[in-house]
């Protein structure tokens, strides 16, 4: 039990006696909420046995005199008694009778042995009620029907049927084209339509897709009671006088009294396992026929009635009749064996029958159901649940959950019998429920938090409370001593001890030390144990002892005392841990020795001899082995198995524990129980993990926190007191709980598009959709007709949408084909699951856009909106949710939905065959335009060129000189920032670069020089053919001091384009040119910094490589930084290297890729430590020496990389085969077509 308030009271040490009854409750929950959250602030994960320290303990002989255990002398004979339970004074007893069986003058019905025959479990089962509130047509329910695909029927008494796929209803109506609103009968045939049997309008036939109506003028009547299929596949329909209708799929047949049928008002009707089919008249008896002949029996043959009103064939061959004020009779094909309402039966008047999962027969009554074991009959009506007592049908769906049809109350779904709830409407004394006890006689008691204790004898309930003598109200313990008293620990009252008709108080004006009593225990010398808000008494021999932290016990507040196989006493404490007490010393245990939380609040030993230990914040076992030990050791370090929500609990308040037959651990929290089989040595200790709460279907949620307020029977009856006034005391029969395991059925329900629902056939070509297919299309899936206008609206604006074929039942279209401009679809999907629908966990993949199976979601629709065009498969898969995932259920085989969505008319077929033509068509012109201007001008230029080449080269040694110069001064201003700072390391490969094209314009140059010197020496001697032939060396010469201008120039554009400030304009880069620019300086940098350095470089770049939208200079700063990275990493290698054939080597690469190109840097360098390569992007790393990086390269690549909505990725292996490769990924806008 969970209470909010009183925080700052129990701070301020109010005394306990100034507040109520309820008050007291009130703030020891308020004050345990404190607690836990306190202890969440210093809670601490302790994972390493190095962390542990050794438990304390103190020896009770060590204690100055002061601190030694206060003792008194009390005697049990002493204490007062004035207070006399009287049960035979009027008014002074509390007893409620559970809920009996009664006859028509409202006297109990006794059983053989003259005991009432109770209703139900004595409590509410777990009934879960429909009406016309939740979207049932009416509450007038006549009939039932489970269908194939695992949806139940309802058939209303003037709604029409209403159908049920555990989330939603459905309802048909004679809008819809039923036959008539008032549906008495219904079956699904074996070829999946859906037959109802109406009154008065005869039958009608629903394919899924349209209805198909018989009625009076082709059958002979209008009223259809029940229908059955034979073994043929005939049809059967019981009429209101005209006998049986057989209907073999063309020709309607009636069979009468004149062919051998006992009567003509046929009611009921089945079939048994031989193929026989038995017919039930009203008044005539009942009638089996064979295929060719009736045989009738009465009540002459034994019958209790002859109005026959339901037939059942069960499992075993028996056949189970029905009657209207005759009970139900049990026929073995030799005799009939009767029952009615003085054996047990909820009623003489039987309208239905079916049996459960178990082979159990339920009976349908007009004052009830009743369940017949085998044995005995137990009947449940609306004070267990039931939605009205007048239940005229049965069914059982396809989980094998009961369906119980009533007359003006809807419909009730029975979720098994394992849970019984009992409040005070039932006799018990309050709703909260804090401790729990079965006395040695069977009895049962159990004490609530401001009522008085309640004594359940399995007939009633019987209040004491201090109107009858006890000294309290609030019961937070109750125990049974060796003498056989009962002991009730109080909230502020002291303890009442009940002994015969006489209470004895127990309080501080007695001797205890105080009156808040939270826990009770009996040890195996006789001795009794109390814990206290004011430590622990112990009670033996007429002393009574006190032990607190100041005797050495490791909290005041203690919520519970266990004894273990040994002998030692253990206390939790929610203010500290653990205490193990042998009589001699304390040894405490708390998170310092590997407890998992210091506020402990439940103790209990299992059947192996571990010890449990609940707190708020999961729950830790202290092994048999270590308990052993520590009796011998006391300094011993034991192994606490700590066990959270992280291994499938659904909460980690921990407020009761209790041990269960076998392995098997029930823990009560603040999100209701887990049972569990506890394997330690498993991956997972919780084996065969069950969740019991309100998520989960079940009426627990939080469990109070008194002692034993989950308690365990010697009938193997699990009682647990709630935190829930609704739900009060639950009972839970472990026998009857049964898991669900069978698999879900999957199935599609709907297909929207643009988030509109579609009434498919009216996209129909009008010559497959013949107009009462149409109607009803509309009515099911719009709930109304649309008109001309509306249909014709409809087509137009889903023009071009294409299927196949519509499925019945769900209106699903087969090979469906869309536009592009309906390219945003929603399936809906179900299961077969209608009591838990929650628990149904889906996962849904579309082929064609994604391979792998999406999250695992309870959604039960997926939307995919601007699909691209293409062919695509929905696939879906469904599993019953575990409390972890991996004791979830299988996954189902998936259904799948296929459809194709075409391109938009600009990319089409037809549209880039025009696209083809039109660029020929420009092209070529534009081609041949553009050839001709350019050799024109190229002609010109060339004149030009001769002229020009002499002044040229004395200017561009100078131009080259300069920009060297500047070059300098360049690399002075890029060195200060982190992002220039590559470039002062290329500054030697730039400086080799350029000084390659100045030596050959100096040393062509000199030569030009000597060669005109000599051509003036010839022309002079009259040489002119030698002076021709010098000029044209001149010439060539000065065409080589061109090119080698033309090389230095591109090298200082180049430089000054890495170097030059980013103006934050993206345009198309191409990334082969800055790669090949990139590793060549980074190359000719390393070659003159190292000048031992014999390492190689490769380039292998992707032709018709996409340019990306980037910022060139900071494209190329990052692979220049990159390859020098690579460089480096690879001498390092070779410095290291003891093979003095080793080479280091840098590759980059590029290649286009989906969405974008990729640029590789690859090295055989030393690699670098997987335990460090998740750092390598992050600001201020470096794994180069101290002055030798700052650690920002990498950082500010991977920002730049990500502003450009790219990515960088690093793969990396040490050791003699170690390399090194970076991968940046740029995206590439695709290009716009016209």
């Amino acid at each position: 039990m969970r209470f909010k308030n009183f925080f700052s009271e129990k701070l301020e040490k109010t005394p306990l006696l100034d507040f109520t009854q309820y008050g007291k409750v009130l703030l020891f929950g308020g004050f345990f909420i404190l607690v836990l959250g306190c202890q969440s602030e210093s809670k601490k994960t302790v994972t390493k046995t190095d962390d542990l320290v050794k438990a304390p303990i103190q020896r009770l002989l060590d204690l100055e005199e002061g601190n030694q255990p206060r003792e008194i002398k009390v005697s049990f004979s002493s204490l007062p008694k004035s207070r006399i339970l009287n049960f035979n004074k009027p008014n002074n007893e509390k007893r409620a009778m559970l809920p009996m069986l009664r006859d028509e003058q409202g006297n109990p019905i006794l059983d053989q042995d003259s005991n009432p025959l109770f209703l139900g479990e004595g409590g509410v089962s777990q009934f879960k009620k429909y009406t016309s509130d939740d979207g049932l047509a009416l509450d007038g329910v006549n009939s039932a029907l489970v269908d194939s695909r695992g949806h139940i029927w309802f058939g209303t008494n003037g709604g029409g049927a209403t159908r049920f796929d555990g989330l939603d209803f459905y309802t048909y109506t004679e809008n819809q084209g039923l036959a008539s609103n008032i549906v008495r009968s219904m079956l699904e045939d074996s070829k999946g339509n859906i037959w109802f049997g109406t009154v008065g309008r005869g039958i009608s036939k629903f394919d899924g897709k349209t209805f198909e109506n018989f009625g009076y003028d082709q059958i002979g009547d209008d009223v259809i009671y029940s229908i059955v299929e034979d073994r043929d596949g005939n049809i059967w329909f019981g009429s209101s006088g005209i006998g049986v209708i057989r209907y073999d799929g063309e020709n309607f047949t009636t069979l009468d009294q004149s062919d051998g049928l006992a009567g003509d008002v046929v009611i009921s009707m089945a079939k048994d396992s031989d193929g026989n089919l038995w017919f039930g008249t009203n008044g005539d008896g009942l009638s089996r026929f064979d295929g060719s002949t009736f045989k009738t029996f009465t009540t002459q043959d034994g019958l209790p009635n002859d109005r026959i009103r339901a037939i059942y064939a069960d499992a075993d061959g028996f056949l189970w009749i029905g009657t209207l004020g005759g009970g139900i009779s049990k026929y073995d094909g030799k005799a009939f064996q009767n029952f009615n309402k003085a054996d047990g039966l909820a009623g003489n008047v039987v309208r239905s029958i079916i049996s459960d999962k178990n082979e159990q027969i339920w009976i349908a009554t007009e004052t009830g159901v009743s369940r017949f074991d085998g044995k005995r009959f137990i009947s449940y009506t609306t004070e267990q649940g039931l939605a009205s007592n007048s239940v005229l049908d049965l069914a059982k769906d396809s989980h094998g959950n009961l369906w119980f049809c009533t007359d003006g109350g809807g419909v009730s779904r029975l979720d098994g019998l394992a849970f019984t709830s009992f409040t005070n409407q039932q006799g018990l004394a309050g709703n909260l429920v804090l401790s729990g006890l079965q006395d040695r006689e069977g009895n049962h008691w159990f004490g609530t938090a401001g009522w008085g204790v309640s004594k359940y004898d399995g007939k009633s309930f019987t209040t004491l409370s201090s109107d009858q003598g006890l000294s309290g109200d609030v019961i937070h313990a109750i125990l049974e001593d060796e003498n056989n008293r009962i002991w009730l620990g109080t909230g502020g009252d002291g303890v009442s001890i009940i002994e015969a008709d006489v209470v004895t108080i127990f309080d501080s004006q007695s001797g205890l030390p105080s009156d808040e009593i939270l826990c009770l225990t009996q040890d195996r010398n006789g001795a009794i144990w109390m814990g206290t808000y004011d430590g622990v008494v112990r009670w033996k021999d007429e002393t009574l002892t006190h032990y607190t932290t100041d005797q050495g016990i490791i909290g005041n507040e203690v919520l519970d005392i266990i004894e273990d196989q040994t002998g030692a006493i253990w206390f939790g404490a929610v203010d500290g841990g653990i205490t193990r007490f042998d009589g001699e010393k304390f040894i405490n245990f708390s998170m310092d020795q590997g407890l998992i939380d210091n506020a402990v609040l439940r103790l209990t030993e299992d059947e192996l001899g571990n010890i449990w230990i609940g707190t708020g914040h999961g729950v830790s076992v202290l092994f048999v082995e270590d308990i052993k030990t520590l009796s011998e050791s006391p300094d011993h370090l034991p192994n606490f198995l700590s066990i959270d929500t992280e291994q499938g609990l659904p909460d980690n308040v921990i407020l009761q524990i209790t041990d269960l037959p076998g392995p098997t651990i029930s823990l009560g929290t603040n999100q209701g129980l887990a049972i569990f089989d506890f394997d330690p040595d498993a991956d997972n200790p919780l084996q065969n993990l069950s969740i019991f709460n309100s998520e989960t279907g079940y009426p627990v949620k939080d469990l109070t926190d008194g002692e034993n307020a989950l308690l365990l029977d010697r009938d193997g009856i699990l009682w647990a007191g709630t935190g829930s006034v609704k739900n009060g005391l639950v009972r839970f029969d472990l026998s009857q709980n049964e898991s669900n395991q069978s698999q879900p059925k999957l199935l599609l329900k709907q297909v929207r598009l643009n988030e509109e629902i579609i009434p498919w056939q009216s996209l129909q070509n009008a010559e497959k959709v013949s107009p009462e297919l149409l109607a009803t299309d509309q009515l099911i899936t719009i709930k109304r007709r649309l008109n001309p206008s509306e249909e014709s609206n409809l087509s137009r604006r889903f023009k071009g949408v294409s299927f196949e074929s519509v499925d019945g039942f769900f209106p699903i279209p087969q090979k469906l084909v869309l536009p592009y401009r309906h390219n945003q679809i929603n399936i809906e999907y179900g299961t077969d699951e209608l009591s838990k629908p929650d628990l149904i966990e889906y996962q849904y993949r579309l082929n064609g856009y994604e391979s792998e199976w999406g999250p695992v979601l309870r959604r039960t629709s997926a939307t995919f909106g601007n699909i691209q065009e293409g062919s695509y498969k929905f696939e879906v898969r469904a599993r019953i949710k575990g409390p972890i995932e991996d004791q979830s259920g299988e996954w189902t085989e998936p259904i799948s939905f296929s459809f194709t969505v075409l391109p938009p008319w600009y990319r089409s077929w037809w549209a880039y065959t025009i696209y083809t033509i039109l660029f020929l068509s420009l092209i070529y012109p534009l081609h041949l335009y553009q050839r001709n201007r350019v050799l024109k001008a190229e002609r010109e230029k060339a004149k030009e060129r001769e002229l020009a080449h002499a002044r040229e080269i004395e200017k561009a040694y100078k131009d080259l000189e300069s920009a060297h110069e500047n070059l300098k001064s360049t690399q002075s201003q890029l060195i200060q920032a982190e992002k220039m700072a590559s470039l002062g390391e290329l500054t030697a490969g730039i400086a080799h670069e350029i000084q390659n094209p100045l030596n050959f314009v100096k040393n062509f140059s000199e030569v030009s020089h000597e060669l005109v010197e000599e051509m003036y020496e010839e022309i002079e001697s009259g040489d002119f053919e030698e002076a021709r032939n010098i000029a044209k060396d001149v010439k060539e010469n000065m065409d080589r001091i061109a090119t080698h201008s033309m090389r230095a120039d591109a090298i200082v554009k180049a430089m000054l384009q890495h170097s030059k400030a980013s103006m934050g304009t993206k345009e198309p880069v191409d990334i082969n040119m800055v790669a090949d620019e990139s590793i060549r300086l980074s190359y000719h940098g390393i070659r003159a910094k190292e000048k031992d350095f014999k390492g190689e470089y490769y380039k292998e770049l992707s032709e018709k490589l996409p340019q990306p939208e980037v910022i060139r200079q900071e494209i190329s700063r990052i692979l220049i930084n990159m390859c020098n990275n690579s460089f480096y990493a690879a001498q390092e290698k070779a410095k290291q290297s003891k093979d003095p054939d080793f080479i280091p080597k840098v590759k980059i690469s590029t290649h286009k890729v989906k969405k974008g190109i990729e640029i590789k840097i690859s090295d055989n360098g030393t690699g670098i430590p997987q335990d460090i390569i998740g750092k390598i992007f992050q600001p201020f790393f470096t794994t180069k020496p101290t002055g030798l990086g700052t650690g920002l390269g990498l950082s500010l690549s991977y920002d730049t990389i990500k502003s450009y909505q790219g990515d960088i990725s690093v793969e990396s292996q040490t050791g003699e085969n170690s390399s090194t490769t970076f991968t940046i990924f740029l995206p590439v806008k695709p290009k716009k077509t016209t």
